[in-house]
């Protein structure tokens, strides 16, 4: 007996609907609609990995430079202080790991899967859109001058003119093609992307804005913030960027990773900002039922019946007075305590299950995790 009940009794939703059908099954079948709404999103950003590789590939614009540009005459720095695999591993890995772990120790798959792929998303815009504008821009680096190897001879520019790539000796085609990738920097705008996601992660899952003060929260935020920072500034000491290349690139990062986690998280300033936003697919789909009213229900519905009166009432007379007078009457306000001294009608929405402190439990604990999402309705 309690397993056929366990079987056939139907669930209350949220929503007041009520869910047919084996549980088990109709809960499988919601996490295969799920994961299939979601498989484009992740398709999607390993397309764009794949473009950003692509087009890392091409050969884009090069300026033309003046040969006594005195900034452009930095040497080339071999090796980097921050080579492009640990650029990853900090602004990527690591971030991933903390999400990922952050994620089980709170016991929500859902939190881990929105917050890896936002993260994924704003790294891969962000890489994406930063070569996109270094192959257009072909903007000379510091280092320029020791990638091009200009002749000894040559001192001077053209008449009334500057003077072209074509004057390089050097034979290393790969060299000259990422002397003139210097705007944005990619190191600046990958850092901030990735930190600048974990910054906003952490600063929600630590309700950072909820007036407690607690001051380790700022210190915790202050490590991704200056590993960002630090990585920024070595590409101006490795002589790679321009003052102007790295602020450009952190704008894009942080613009980036603020887009991509509003996606799926509320902005930090909301009470629920520790959640994540709730998935696409709905768990009540099918036909709301009414659940059986209370007494609250009953007495909203005869509240409601009460105000519909007072505004018709309101609506056929006037009033020579501007004190909210009815005919030189007070009007009829079902709230009030009046009629001896009796309390009004509760006006708790007939369809607001939380009001009734079962909400929480025909939710199956999604509630708990995640924020609604607005119901957009059409006009």
């Amino acid at each position: 007996m309690p397993s056929f009940f366990s079987k056939t009794k139907s669930a209350t939703t949220p929503r007041g609907g009520r869910v047919t059908g084996d549980n088990n099954t109709s809960a499988k079948s919601r996490r295969l609609r799920i994961f299939l709404s979601y498989a484009p999103d992740w398709a999607l950003t390993i397309v764009l990995w794949g473009v950003f590789y692509l087009l890392d590939k091409v050969n884009g614009y090069r300026r033309l430079f003046d040969v006594t540009d005195t900034s452009l005459a930095h040497p080339h720095a071999d090796p980097e202080r921050v080579p492009v695999w640990l650029l990853g591993v900090l602004c990527g890995a690591v971030p991933a790991v903390i999400i990922i772990m952050t994620a089980a120790i709170r016991r929500t798959f859902w939190d881990a899967q929105s917050g890896l792929l936002g993260l994924i998303l704003g790294l891969g815009l962000v890489a994406t859109f930063t070569n996109i504008v270094k192959i257009t821009v072909g903007r000379p680096r510091p280092d320029f001058f020791a990638r091009c190897i200009l002749p000894e001879d040559l001192t001077q520019n053209p008449l009334h003119g500057l003077t072209s790539w074509t004057v390089c000796t050097q034979t290393d085609d790969s060299q000259l093609q990422e002397g003139f990738r210097s705007f944005p920097s990619g190191h600046a705008s990958f850092a901030w992307s990735g930190m600048w996601y974990l910054i906003l992660y952490l600063a929600a899952k630590m309700r950072i804005n909820n007036r407690t003060g607690y001051t380790y929260k700022s210190w915790l935020l202050l490590a991704p913030l200056s590993c960002a920072s630090l990585i920024t500034i070595s590409r101006t000491m490795d002589y790679r960027h321009h003052a102007t290349d790295v602020i450009a690139g952190s704008l894009i990062g942080i613009a980036g990773a603020w887009y991509a986690y509003r996606q799926y998280y509320p902005p930090i300033s909301s009470p629920q900002s520790y959640k994540p936003y709730s998935p696409r697919i709905p768990k009540d789909e099918e036909i709301p039922l009414h659940h059986r009213p209370n007494r609250s229900s009953t007495e909203h519905m005869l509240n409601g019946r009460n105000s519909m009166a007072v505004e018709r009432i309101s609506h056929h007379h006037t009033s020579d007075n501007s004190d909210n007078t009815l005919n030189g009457q007070q009007p009829l306000n079902p709230n009030s305590n009046s009629n001896g001294g009796r309390q009004g009608w509760s006006t708790v929405d007939i369809g607001d299950r939380t009001a009734y402190g079962d909400g929480a439990e025909d939710d199956h604990g999604e509630a708990k995790e995640t924020v609604p999402r607005p119901v957009e309705r059409s006009v």
